[in-house]
Formats: structure tokens, C-alpha cells, sequence
């Protein structure tokens, strides 16, 4: 599944610009949270600030983001990952992708994404859940203000 539109917290561009979470060298996990979560881009900044995680489901679980890359092309730097598996065999209901840095002594909450733009929530019965960044910018770029 495609995802929507990636959004940084405030926490997440303050902890980038002072070094304390490291794009290009640090574990960053995903987790799923239901409807009844509502991510906060002003105020939410660890990951105890994130509620409603999707609950059971088969083989559900928090996944590690694979082939983590930062790249640059001119003044535009990508962050982007391969897609991310949460399980084979997953019977669930999820609104929101919550990714975090698992390196981060608070799990330093990144930023979230709407798995259905469209309204409602994204749902697997008994099959593969597997969320992609967005093929050209990766789950969110940072370029300089035009």
C-alpha cells in the first residue's frame, strides 16, 4: 500500500537540527495506530505520546525500517527506507503509521503518515500489511525555503 502525505512533529525538525536523532545513523521503527489516535504534529514528541496502537491481529507486530537512506540531490535531502512489514499473516484495522527512533532514549517520535486520505482506516484480514514510502520522495524531504 501506498502511503499518504508524510508528516514530521515539530519535536522531530528540533532533534534534527540540535543532532539528537541521527537520519543516517540511527534504528527507526513503525508502529500502527487506530482512528481513535490523533497524532499531534505540535505537541506530540516521544513515543508515549502515541495511543491506540492496533492491538492483536495474527502476526502484527512493530517493524524496523529496512535500508534506511539520506540522500541529496542538490538541495533537496531524502529520507526513505524500504517498505515496511508488519507481518504476513495480519487481520487489522489502522489509520495512522507512527514512525519513531528506537535509538532515542525517549523513542523521539518522527513523524506520521494517513494510510487512507481518502477518509476511514486501511485494513488486511489474514494477509500482508505492508506500508512504501512515496517512490520519489521517500517518507518526507527537507530542501531549503523557496
Amino acid at each position: 500500500m501506498a502511503a499518504g502525505t508524510f508528516t514530521l512533529y515539530g519535536a522531530a525538525i528540533e532533534r534534527i537540527a540540535k543532532g539528537e536523532i541521527d537520519l543516517d545513523g540511527h534504528s527507526f521503527k513503525a508502529l500502527l495506530a487506530t482512528a481513535s489516535h490523533t497524532p499531534d504534529a505540535a505537541t506530540h514528541d516521544d513515543l508515549a505520546d502515541v495511543s491506540n496502537e492496533v492491538a492483536g491481529g495474527g502476526d502484527y507486530a512493530r517493524a524496523t525500517l529496512g535500508s534506511v537512506a539520506v540522500t541529496r540531490s542538490g538541495t533537496t535531502v531524502k529520507f526513505t527506507s524500504s517498505p515496511v512489514n508488519f507481518g504476513s499473516d495480519v487481520t487489522i484495522t489502522a489509520k495512522w503509521l507512527v514512525i519513531f527512533d528506537d535509538s532515542h532514549a525517549s523513542d523521539a517520535l518522527l513523524g506520521y503518515v494517513d494510510l487512507n486520505t481518502g477518509g476511514g482506516s486501511a485494513a488486511s484480514s489474514d494477509g500482508p500489511f505492508v506500508v512504501s514510502p512515496d517512490g520519489t520522495n521517500g517518507w518526507f524531504t527537507l530542501a531549503p525555503a523557496a
